[in-house]
């Protein structure tokens, strides 16, 4: 059984809420509402799933240094993300693109990618970093993209000579 939800949550919950509200009037149509979790950490305020399984993510962390801020610019920025891919199903459409700005302009709110709220008190995740060369010097790739060359198969290329990077001592 979960727990009950804190006042705070409750109240992105509702504001998620409102948002998708607010879209589904926007649209003449009804959104199936995503699950909402608070499970997200370290320096990043929200963060949507998308998918077969929707899910919007709070930081409660960061939304406790300025709740009002948090739910004024959070909650609208996620469901935005929500909504855009709820409309554009198959497309490949930019995170921040258009479709998302135009939808941020239609909620009144200003189409930011980034939060302001001060970090210095919050947590930070620091990730060991990986040599990786090219034809012309070396690189430090963090452990999530390391991560992703080797579970993955994802190259990155060198912006300068444009060969693909490859790892300085072998794996």
């Amino acid at each position: 059984m979960s727990e009950p939800l804190s006042r705070q949550q409750q109240q992105l919950l509702e504001t998620t809420r409102y948002w998708v509200a607010k879209a589904e009037s926007l649209y003449g149509r009804i959104f199936q509402m995503p699950e909402v979790r608070f499970d997200l950490r370290g320096q990043t305020a929200g963060q949507y799933r998308g998918g077969s399984h929707p899910c919007i993510r709070y930081n409660l962390e960061l939304a406790a240094i300025q709740f009002k801020a948090y739910c004024d610019r959070t909650p609208p920025h996620e469901v935005a993300h929500f909504i855009i891919e709820q409309i554009h199903p198959n497309r490949s459409v930019k995170p921040h693109g258009t479709q998302w700005q135009n939808l941020m302009q239609a909620f009144g709110l200003e189409p930011s990618r980034c939060h302001q709220y001060d970090l210095k008190n919050v947590r930070q995740r620091r990730q060991k970093r990986h040599a990786y060369l090219c034809a012309c010097r070396e690189h430090q790739l963090s452990t999530t993209r390391h991560n992703r060359i080797w579970h993955r198969g994802m190259k990155y290329r060198c912006v300068k000579c444009g060969e693909v990077l490859r790892e300085a001592s072998g794996h």
